[in-house]
C-alpha cells in the first residue's frame, strides 16, 4: 500500500465576512484509492471528511457534488469546498495550485481508471458479510 500526505492552507469562510485560515492534512492511500481524507484535527478533533477524488478532479473544472459535499473553482486561483452536516455548512477555500498538485500526485500512485485494481476485493466482501 502506498501512502501520499500533506497539509494544505485551507481558509474557514464564516458568514460575518470573517475567516480563519486552517492547515488541513490531506491523505491518499492506494488501498482506498477512489478516497481522498481530509483531517480538520488541529481545529477540531476527530473532524476528518472523506472525499471523492474524483469529485475534488471535477471541482477544480466546474462546480460538482451534491449532498453534502460540493466543489467549485473560484477565480482561476481557488477551489470552494462546501461541506456540510446536521449542524451546518462550512465553506472552505484552497489554493487550486496545491489542490492540483495533491490530486495529480495521487494519480501517479493509482492512475484515474484502474481504481479497480488496486482493491482488495476479497476484503471488501468478508468486511461486508461481517457488518
Amino acid at each position: 500500500m502506498e501512502r501520499l500526505a500533506a497539509r494544505i492552507t485551507m481558509r474557514l469562510m464564516t458568514g460575518d465576512e470573517r475567516s480563519r485560515l486552517l492547515e488541513v492534512g490531506w491523505s491518499y492511500r492506494s488501498d482506498e484509492p477512489h478516497a481522498v481524507a481530509l483531517d480538520f484535527a488541529d481545529f477540531q478533533p476527530d473532524a476528518t471528511w472523506t472525499l471523492s477524488r474524483d469529485l475534488l478532479v471535477a471541482g477544480l473544472h466546474g462546480p460538482a457534488g451534491e449532498g453534502d459535499v460540493h466543489v467549485a473553482p473560484f477565480d482561476d486561483a481557488y477551489v470552494l469546498i462546501a461541506l456540510a452536516d446536521d449542524e451546518g455548512v462550512a465553506l472552505l477555500a484552497a489554493s487550486a495550485d496545491a489542490v492540483a498538485r495533491f490530486l495529480a500526485a495521487t494519480a501517479r500512485i493509482v492512475p484515474p481508471g484502474l481504481e479497480h485494481t488496486r482493491i482488495d476485493w476479497d476484503r471488501e466482501l468478508k468486511d461486508l458479510l461481517v457488518a
